[in-house]
């Protein structure tokens, strides 16, 4: 079932239990009152109140009832009041002492109503009678008078709206509760608070707490929320972590533009001082190494921008069809002429004479020129180095190229964020004079080429990169 459909049905039953529960106290509350109240009704009177106000005479302004009526009312121990529209007695006959002559507003209601209060039940009735509103209270003793009864009834009524709220707050707890923890579980999210709203007082497993019935019913969104929680949770670590490196970063980078601009400076004061007369081959000399200075800055804040291109998709990348055999191999002839090539053993495969890919040459050699430079570089004399290039037949069609060397290897820190952007492996053997930014630009030229990298490396057993690009 659908979170919507479910959360419908969640409320719709709740309130029809709520309906059913409030229904059943009612009925019950209406047989009680009716046990109540009825439980000292008279018998069935032979004297009624109408019978009394049918022969209710008025002789010379008093009122009177006929003999008949008082050898009734004696017979059934009960008393005859009439009262005027200020509640005052005008007449009354049989009455007990005990019995007021005078009513306050109200306050027969509350005897009617209440009998067992002051022991005796009444029976009212209205007429005129010329100008005069009248009101005739038939009253007689309860035969079994209890008090209790009367509290009884308060009692009840207090327990029933107990009840009530009781059922008020449960109901309001089932409905509202998930409500209130999912609020509070974004309000955490809002302030930066990456973990969920749960009481260890409540329950010991955060499981048994989710699996209650009010929270299933929010099963899709509350994992939504834990995996946004577990998201938010990584994504702060990772920032953390990227600020942290980008921080050291930036300071090898300052210190690699330092070095080369400190050296281009003292040659340049050299130059330009008076004190000293260099030969031709000294001046040389002198530029020779200014310029790879330069050279060396010009590459640095080259890759740099590079890199960020990249990333935001900012490079015009120019596909066309090239053959990726030749375009390896020259790579491999160029690379071999490096000073730290010397002593290494170069090895060339492929299952085919032609293998043609849609690539930018440009970015692509650069990309293959940093993976191959980088096993030339951070590897002893001696080391092989084998590059395979396969196509893959089967479907989906592939190309694979395999790059791997017999070194040293990296450890596992290292190969894990060795394509990240900032960083540089800290290994006391290792090369570690480059940018820190080789191996990133030749991940994501592989990536904007619809292509693939995996690498694969351990500690004196050797580095493999594997990478794939489909064939349209």
């Amino acid at each position: 079932m659908k979170l919507r459909n479910r959360v419908a049905y969640y409320f719709v039953s709740r309130l029809f239990w709520l309906m059913l529960t409030w229904g059943l106290l009612i009925v019950i509350s209406i047989f009680l009152f009716s046990f109540f109240l009825g439980h000292n009704n008279t018998e069935t009177r032979q004297l009624s109140i109408s019978k009394i106000v049918e022969h209710t005479d008025v002789v010379d302004q008093e009122l009177s009832v006929n003999s008949k009526i008082k050898e009734d009312l004696i017979k059934n121990k009960m008393w005859i009041q009439i009262l005027d529209d200020k509640g005052d007695e005008v007449f009354s006959f049989n009455k007990p002492k005990s019995i007021p002559d005078h009513y306050i507003p109200g306050e027969l209601v509350s005897d009617y109503l209440y009998p067992a209060k002051k022991g005796y039940q009444l029976s009212t009735w209205y007429k005129t009678i010329g100008n005069q509103e009248l009101t005739w209270v038939l009253g007689k003793p309860m035969t079994g008078n209890n008090p209790f009864l009367y509290w009884a009834n308060n009692l009840w009524i207090l327990f029933i709206i107990i009840i009530g709220i009781l059922i008020a707050l449960f109901f309001g707890r089932q409905l509202g509760a998930p409500l209130l923890y999912i609020v509070s579980w974004i309000e955490n999210l809002s302030k930066g608070k990456y973990e969920e709203p749960f009481n260890n007082l409540h329950l010991k497993s955060k499981q048994r707490w989710r699996n209650k019935t009010k929270y299933k019913t929010y099963q899709e969104l509350m994992q939504a929320l834990s995996d946004l929680t577990s998201t938010l949770q990584s994504n702060t670590e990772e920032r953390k972590l990227l600020e942290k490196t980008r921080e050291e970063w930036l300071t090898g980078v300052s210190h690699d533009l330092k070095t080369p601009l400190s050296v281009i400076k003292g040659y340049t004061v050299l130059l330009s001082s008076h004190e000293y007369d260099w030969e031709q081959d000294k001046v040389r000399h002198f530029s020779k190494i200014m310029e790879e200075r330069v050279e060396y800055m010009e590459q640095l804040i080259e890759d740099f921008n590079l890199t960020f291109q990249l990333k935001n998709d900012a490079v015009p990348i120019q596909l066309e069809q090239k053959d990726l055999v030749n375009v390896v191999k020259d790579i491999l002839e160029q690379l071999k002429r490096l000073p730290e090539s010397k002593n290494k053993a170069f090895l060339f495969e492929t299952n085919k004479e032609q293998i043609y890919l849609n690539m930018d040459s440009k970015y692509l050699n650069r990309a293959f020129e940093n993976l191959i430079a980088n096993s030339i570089k951070h590897n002893p004399p001696g080391t092989k180095i084998k590059v395979m290039l396969h196509e893959d037949l089967s479907h989906p069609r592939k190309i694979r190229v395999l790059i791997e060397d017999d070194g040293i290897g990296m450890e596992q820190e290292t190969f894990e964020h060795l394509f990240d952007r900032y960083f540089r492996g800290t290994s006391a053997t290792s090369n570690n004079s480059g940018t820190g930014l080789g191996m990133a630009i030749a991940r994501q030229i592989i990536i904007a080429h619809g292509g693939d990298i995996k690498i694969n490396s351990k500690l004196q057993q050797g580095t493999q990169y594997k990478i794939t690009f489909p064939l349209e």
